[in-house]
């Protein structure tokens, strides 16, 4: 006896239904990190948490529909359009070919995997370009008042990677490379967020490396590196004085040059990995490639790790103190 065509249809659709269940209910399980980019008092207004807002974006990221996260939170109607309308109004959500889709970052393992296999075409360019310009970066840090009582490779980590790559380069990256004055408009505030998986709790999602810092008095207690969650800050004795900072403020702006040539040079392969990963369907070529760079970076500072051209500490942190 053939089973009717109308109860195989149904057994399909329930089958989809519960595999959606399923697939959503581990989005719940996963550990959900959140990073921001911003000056001053720029940040969300609203908590993402908060009735699991973070998690809804996550879904429409992988392709889910509102129907599908109401069907297993057991949200009312009422409550969903105003989560939908709260997300809209913050500039987190629009719509994409009648698709709800977010407008932050959001990226989950997988994504992790995809971005740093796409980003060694570009990492590798950036290593070659440091190794190439090491020896004047070191007459640089001759000049530093640190290069009397400490040596290169001590501070390599930070120089490297954070001066040349990140906290003293990433507003050049944006202006230069992206041509971006401000970064996106959310609720009156500038900001690019990022929601991200992170499968490893003792350090940052994916390994990224970046800086957390903390006012006392007239000084900046920082660390830099990948394993700051739950980190106190304490005071250093890796001091950066004014006067080392303009001069490792003119080794980000020595290198900038090349570092703008290589990314202007991988423009167009940055443009086809942004589709190629379905994020020109969510957001801006900006908001992801800034996020991207991360990635990038991080590549380049463990593949300079690994040739000896700097040294990572082993629990992966550099502290130390700025004078304001």
């Amino acid at each position: 006896m053939k089973t009717p065509k109308l109860l195989i249809l149904i057994f399909l659709l329930l089958g989809e239904y519960v595999n959606a269940q399923n697939k959503i209910d581990q989005f719940f399980k996963i550990k959900i990190e959140q990073s921001l980019i911003s000056r001053g008092d720029n940040f969300p207004d609203f908590r993402i948490e908060k009735d699991s807002l973070d998690v809804f974006l996550f879904t429409l990221h992988k392709g889910y529909t509102p129907n599908d996260f109401q069907n297993f939170t057991k949200f009312k109607d009422e409550k969903m359009s105003n989560l939908i309308s709260l997300l809209k109004s913050k500039n987190w959500l629009h719509q994409i070919n009648n698709q709800y889709k977010p407008t932050v970052f959001i990226a989950d393992s997988k994504d992790g995997k995809l971005l740093y296999k796409y980003a060694k075409p570009i990492s590798k360019k950036i290593t070659k370009s440091i190794t190439k310009n090491l020896s004047e970066i070191k007459s640089q840090f001759d000049k530093t008042e640190i290069s009397k009582k400490q040596n290169f490779q001590k501070w390599s980590f930070l120089i490297l990677s954070d001066v040349l790559l990140d906290s003293w380069q990433i507003d050049n990256v944006e202006k230069d490379f992206l041509k971006q004055e401000d970064r996106p408009l959310r609720h009156g505030n500038h900001y690019y967020y990022k929601i991200s998986e992170n499968t490893n709790p003792q350090i940052e999602s994916f390994g990224i490396y970046g800086n957390q810092s903390q006012k006392s008095g007239d000084r900046y207690n920082s660390v830099y590196g990948n394993n700051r969650l739950n980190l106190r800050i304490s005071s250093s004795e890796n001091l950066i004085s004014r006067s080392d900072n303009k001069i490792f403020d003119e080794m980000a702006k020595i290198y900038l040059p090349d570092l703008l040539k290589i990314l202007e040079e991988e423009r167009n392969y940055s443009k086809k990995v942004y589709a190629k990963l379905g994020y020109d369907k969510e957001i801006s070529f900006e908001e992801f490639f800034i996020w991207w760079y991360h990635f990038i970076y991080t590549q380049s500072t463990d593949e300079m790790n690994k040739k000896g051209i700097l040294t990572i500490p082993a629990d992966g942190n550099f502290d130390y103190v700025t004078e304001d």
